[in-house]
């Protein structure tokens, strides 16, 4: 009987899980956990370039998302855009991460460390390596678009809602965020 409960768990959409959730239902946040684990690990590697650190970011995200849980909900009983609270959670947790850091201590042209991450995360070729590093580069707001929409492949209406822009303004930004990139590579080159 467990076994089927979960199973039918694991159909429940975002807004029935989190809705159990909030009600402090824990296998529900559980499978919440699982299904956004990997993009927002990935997200915040990809702005800190240190997997224990990137480690130590995601999982404060999730924790600090279960501590909030009983205020996501809303009067009307609608469950607010979960996956857009996770990335700005996430996003506030690596501003505040270099804010607390020490200017001297930072380096921004390290070398990203890839290696299998929680829950399946492969090798990183040379090339995306590199590709990673020219992605830093740019501006935060254009790291954001290019991040949530080709590395996570969240829609332009996803971006918009986790950036709080326009869907319109998320294709602008994209579309100069390559092309900023595209000039990164030709001066690689």
């Amino acid at each position: 009987m467990y076994n089927n409960t979960m199973d039918s768990s694991k159909s429940k959409s975002d807004e029935q899980l989190l809705l159990l959730a909030a009600h402090g239902d824990k296998q529900a946040y559980g499978l919440l956990y699982e299904r956004y684990l990997e993009d927002i690990y990935r997200y915040v590697l990809l702005k800190v370039g240190v997997v224990e650190t990137a480690e130590d970011l995601t999982e404060e995200t999730f924790i600090r998302t279960w501590e909030y849980l009983p205020g996501l909900t809303r009067k009307d009983g609608k469950i607010t855009h979960l996956k857009a609270f996770l990335y700005r959670t996430a996003g506030n947790l690596v501003i505040d991460f270099y804010r607390k850091k020490k200017p001297e201590n930072l380096n921004p042209d390290h070398e990203i460390e890839f290696r299998a991450s929680p829950e399946k995360m492969a090798e990183m070729q040379d090339e995306k390596g590199k590709l990673v590093k020219l992605v830093r580069k740019l501006p935060p707001d254009y790291q954001k678009v290019i991040i949530l929409r080709f590395v996570n492949q969240l829609s332009h209406q996803e971006t918009a809602a986790i950036l709080k822009i326009s869907e319109s303004h998320s294709r602008v930004l994209q579309y100069r965020a390559l092309k900023r990139l595209q000039t990164l590579m030709k001066e690689e080159a």
